[in-house]
């Protein structure tokens, strides 16, 4: 305890008397001068791959077609359609969704708009001749994903918008 107290009275001494920059050197201080960074970054949509964006794009068709509501901007929407093939690209995931991570499309069974011939990975339980399906079919098959990507974009609306809605009793 003794031997605390001694360390925490010599650091504020060490700290109060010595110089700047022999602190700086010895690495007990955080360094004064700006550190310069190259910001000479390119445009977000020249650098995001082509399959990135149709996974967004495709989503947000989907959206609309079957469902009658938008998640992303449309302007953005846009801007990704029109996307070509970067020269420089990004790594990685370029946006934070929760479905960007490949463990949780697994553990929410969800099989995203951007995949051909979805219905056939997507299993509801009916009994459907997978040859003979006409667009219902095709579409009922495919809204058990479709739920996961809506749901998870209405819990981010905040209350005060969904009280708004016309005939909306809430119930929390």
């Amino acid at each position: 305890m003794l031997l605390m107290a001694f360390s925490a009275i010599f650091l504020v001494l060490f700290i109060r008397f010595c110089p700047n920059y022999i602190r700086m050197k010895m690495g007990f201080s955080l360094q004064e001068k700006e550190i310069k960074v190259d910001e000479d970054l390119p445009n977000f949509f020249d650098t995001i791959l082509l399959n990135q964006a149709d996974e967004l794009v495709n989503e947000e068709k989907n959206l609309k077609l079957n469902f009658g509501f938008e998640c992303n901007d449309p302007d953005t929407v846009e801007k990704l359609d029109n996307c070509k093939q970067p020269s420089k690209s990004m790594i990685g995931t370029p946006w934070y969704t929760v479905l960007s991570n490949d463990a949780y499309k697994e553990d929410f069974c969800y099989i995203g708009a951007d995949v051909d011939e979805r219905e056939k990975l997507i299993e509801d339980g009916r009994d459907v001749d997978m040859k003979n399906m006409n667009e219902e079919d095709l579409r009922i098959r495919c809204e058990q994903s479709d739920l996961v990507i809506m749901l998870l974009n209405i819990s981010c609306i905040p209350d005060c918008v969904v009280k708004k809605i016309p005939n909306f009793k809430h119930g929390w």
